[in-house]
């Protein structure tokens, strides 16, 4: 079994504590026991304005990139946005549906929609949706989903964590979240889901990691220098 490690924050004093980090972004200690369980701990989203601003990002999503985290929602929303951009347009998000899908809809508004296998059962689940020449597959805990939808016809630029425009909030927690310039097999996801930053070799980085955001210490990019601020 994976081991969950234990994350701290920094307070609005700026001194280091377990447990809370600025304004509305909420870091958790430990985790009931679920189905699965990630390496770390994560950040939780309970509000509208629970969000992570990052840098932009475009993913080649009408090429080859991959999305990987692991998620564990706390309510079912219509539209809980993992990751997103905070412009007024619907389009260009990942997003958990109110029913036992997950859609990815690009610049253009193309959207496959996923379905899962454990959609609303409240427990820590691995995620990983990849785009290949962009055609969409998905894994749900190593285990490949069913997919409907179109290719997706154009790159998609994202800027936010835990949100997007619209109205758009994820309710939940969230770590281990790996953007990445490549399509992975099912194998090599198998391998990566366990994985921690620290754990990944140099070889696995340069398989097109682009940014990984721990979500356990005030929303750490440990790839690639910019580092995710706390919103609203």
């Amino acid at each position: 079994m994976p081991k969950l490690g234990l994350g701290t924050g920094i307070g609005r004093s700026g001194i280091v504590t377990p447990g809370i980090v600025t304004d509305n972004l909420v870091m958790k200690h430990m985790y009931p026991a679920g189905a699965v369980q990630p390496l770390s701990d994560g950040a939780a989203f309970f509000t509208s304005g629970d969000l992570i601003n990052i840098s932009d990002r475009t993913m080649d999503t009408d090429g080859n990139c991959c999305f990987m985290f692991w998620a564990k929602r706390t309510e079912v929303g219509s539209e809980d946005a993992v990751i997103g951009n905070t412009s007024t347009n619907s389009k260009k998000v990942l997003r958990f549906n109110s029913n036992t899908t997950m859609s990815l809809e690009s610049e253009e508004g193309d959207a496959a929609v996923i379905t899962l296998h454990s959609p609303n059962d409240f427990e820590w689940h691995h995620y990983a949706i990849v785009c290949t020449s962009g055609t969409v597959t998905a894994f749900q805990d190593g285990v490949s989903c069913s997919i409907t939808g179109p290719d997706m016809g154009s790159d998609t630029l994202f800027n936010v964590i835990g949100g997007a425009g619209g109205g758009k909030s994820y309710e939940g927690y969230l770590c281990n979240l790996g953007l990445w310039s490549n399509s992975f097999t099912q194998a090599q996801i198998k391998n990566l889901m366990w994985k921690s930053f620290t754990d990944l070799t140099e070889d696995e980085k340069n398989l097109g990691l682009i940014h990984w955001y721990d979500l356990s210490e005030n929303a750490n990019d440990s790839q690639g220098g910019n580092n995710g601020s706390v919103g609203p």
